[in-house]
């Protein structure tokens, strides 16, 4: 269990959901059986790992520390209706998830790999790869399932695209890692929507892996066309300690600018 030791929130800092780093492999191996069994065997193993990490994404010793900063002049009723919220997003979020990687290995998916890689990586890529909807570029706090994405995305040389047809903010997104050798450059991701047929905004986010278990990352956002917005900019570091514990440090440079810091090692 991860406790929180010292954190700041300045003015201005949205609040988002944080979660505690779970890092596994995506892929569930095929199982043998009946159709609809086999779907909910694999429905099984995905909803178990994604209920885990959306709770412990959920309930972040950060994520409670903003809580309770944001709501300081509220009731306790506030705060507990907070909790039951987020726990009843976590649980839905996870079905979702759970029904989303299930299908990434249904027939269908199966023969298209078979003759159309590059088509059956694409319909993968927009319906799985769950942990790049959690990329924040212009988000100032620690997002553990956001490392787990990058850590995922070190790990392999392939090029990840997709897109987000369903939510709220339809988009489509272009992931990469940069390597020399076996040696890790750069992290990106790159998202576009494509909002009110007159508008184009783009968010670009960056991971620079550095020496003694830092990262520095570097977000972006503009918006271009009928509704011009202000562009955002967003520095974080990151340190990992080799007990498990986390440094982080956002700041927001806009206008308006929003700080963030925050210390969690494990009890």
């Amino acid at each position: 269990m991860l406790v929180c030791l010292a954190a700041v929130v300045v003015v201005g800092v949205r609040a988002e959901d944080e979660n505690v780093r779970l890092l596994h492999s995506n892929s569930v191996p095929p199982i043998e059986g009946p159709p609809g069994e086999a779907f909910l065997e694999r429905f099984k193993v995905a909803f178990n790992e994604r209920v885990e990490q959306r709770f412990l994404d959920r309930f972040h010793p950060f994520n409670v520390m903003k809580w309770s900063v944001e709501l300081a002049d509220r009731s306790y009723d506030d705060f507990r209706d907070r909790t039951a919220s987020a726990a009843r997003n976590a649980f839905t979020g996870s079905v979702v998830q759970g029904m989303r990687e299930a299908a990434v290995d249904l027939p269908v998916m199966l023969w298209l790999n078979e003759r159309q890689g590059w088509l059956a990586d694409f319909l993968r890529n927009s319906v799985d790869s769950v942990e790049e909807e959690a990329v924040a570029p212009v988000d100032v706090s620690y997002r553990p399932v956001e490392r787990s994405w990058w850590q995922r995305l070190s790990e392999g040389n392939q090029v990840r695209y997709g897109i987000r047809p369903f939510g709220t903010s339809p988009y489509t997104f272009l992931s990469v890692g940069l390597k020399d050798g076996d040696e890790l450059l750069l992290l990106a991701n790159v998202r576009y929507y494509y909002r009110h047929f007159a508008d184009h905004c783009f968010e670009i986010a960056m991971s620079v892996p550095l020496a003694h278990r830092l990262s520095i990352d570097l977000g972006a956002s503009c918006q271009f066309g009928r509704h011009d917005q202000e562009e955002k900019l967003v520095v974080k570091l990151l340190k990992e300690f080799k007990s498990g514990g986390i440094l982080h440090v956002g700041l927001e440079a806009q206008r308006h600018p929003a700080f963030f810091a925050g210390i969690a090692l494990p009890w």
